[in-house]
């Protein structure tokens, strides 16, 4: 049992935190009892074998889903552009380059590295999101005398909600990208990303292990809020709209395409793009070109770069082409490596500033 200590008496939530960190998806289920974490091994074991992890795009179902949208997208360009399907498949699939090439084989390293740098060293960040809902609901329990609101729940209620949780954590997800791009030294960490010459479904997992740490620290905020606030309003005892254990909505944004967002599958939305980001234009937001630089920083809604006026749709584009215009760092140790040394190179500029001044 968990004590919250607040004015006017103390609330016992039974709750227990299950974490799976699997694809950038922090996922946390209260049940009865206390927090537990998975043993690092086995945590290590998910993180390289996503297949069973519904939190994952890597999972089965996601892939299927994918493999049937490629499959209706190329008997579309097929159609349009008089090419086979047989031309396609070869071109868009079962091309060896596209899957073993220099990029490539960085992201499988970054995919390997981060998994075990994400079960062995990122664990103790897992309880954030803990922290962070105690700490909400410390603070609306000050607005009830001291108690939970305890407002019985309904399907519509928890659909709602579950609805609002999505939308706000992707919010932050595109905010968190949002500054990536625009504080310089967050972007240095972050050009590790928008290195890749060629996109696959594994680039998603090309990340910085700086940025990485971020991504956790986003996570708990997310999810620490929205909790906190459910729990406040429906008590302990609650449940959120799932899909095979995961937020639904965000299960169903999976399934429509997901995995293609870091692909060469020309797949848009039409008209929806001003409400979805599809999967061209998240590659128009890793396209090289200067006319493409900060768009679409979106990763479900589309609605936040329409607001930061960073909104590019799929029709006003055309071949794209991936990397960075600088010829970037090669190796995969100087990917890690030379973030951290401008970073160091900016706060010893800084403090050469500031001693200089008080001379």
């Amino acid at each position: 049992m968990t004590s919250i200590p607040h004015e006017g008496g103390i609330i016992e939530n039974a709750l227990r935190m299950e974490h799976k960190d699997v694809g950038g998806n922090l996922i946390l289920c209260y049940e009865a009892g206390m927090l537990e974490l998975p043993e690092n091994w086995s945590r290590l074991q998910k993180l390289l074998i996503q297949f069973d992890e519904p939190t994952s795009r890597l999972y089965h179902v996601n892939i299927l889903s994918s493999l049937l949208l490629v499959i209706v997208v190329m008997w579309l360009v097929g159609r349009k552009q008089k090419h086979s399907f047989s031309f396609l498949l070869r071109r868009w699939v079962l091309r060896k380059r596209y899957w073993w090439n220099h990029s490539s084989k960085q992201d499988y390293w970054i995919y390997f590295f981060n998994a075990v740098l994400k079960s062995f060293l990122l664990v103790p960040l897992f309880e954030g999101s803990f922290q962070v809902s105690q700490i909400v609901i410390r603070f609306l329990v000050r607005f009830n005398h001291g108690d939970l609101l305890n407002i019985p729940s309904s399907d519509a209620k928890i659909i709602l909600f579950t609805f609002a949780v999505f939308v706000w954590d992707d919010f932050l997800r595109f905010f968190n990208h949002w500054l990536m791009h625009k504080i310089p030294v967050l972007w240095e960490f972050h050009k590790l990303h928008h290195s890749a010459r060629v996109l696959t479904p594994i680039t998603l997992y090309r990340a910085h292990p700086v940025e990485s740490f971020f991504a956790v620290l986003r996570n708990s905020l997310s999810l620490g809020v929205a909790l906190g606030v459910f729990i406040f309003i429906f008590g302990s005892s609650f449940s959120l709209w799932t899909l095979m254990g995961i937020n639904g909505f965000g299960f169903l944004f999976n399934l429509v395409g997901a995995n293609l967002r870091h692909s060469q599958i020309p797949l848009g939305f039409g008209a929806v793009e001003r409400i979805l980001i599809s999967p061209i234009q998240h590659q128009v937001h890793h396209s090289k070109d200067p006319r493409h630089y900060d768009k679409n920083f979106g990763v479900s809604l589309a609605i936040w770069d329409g607001l930061f006026g960073s909104l590019v749709f799929s029709k006003d584009v055309s071949k794209l082409s991936y990397g960075l215009t600088e010829r970037f760092r090669i190796s995969l140790w100087s990917h890690y490596k030379a973030p951290l040394q401008s970073l160091i190179e900016r706060i010893s500029l800084q403090v050469r500033l500031l001693l200089s001044r008080n001379d």
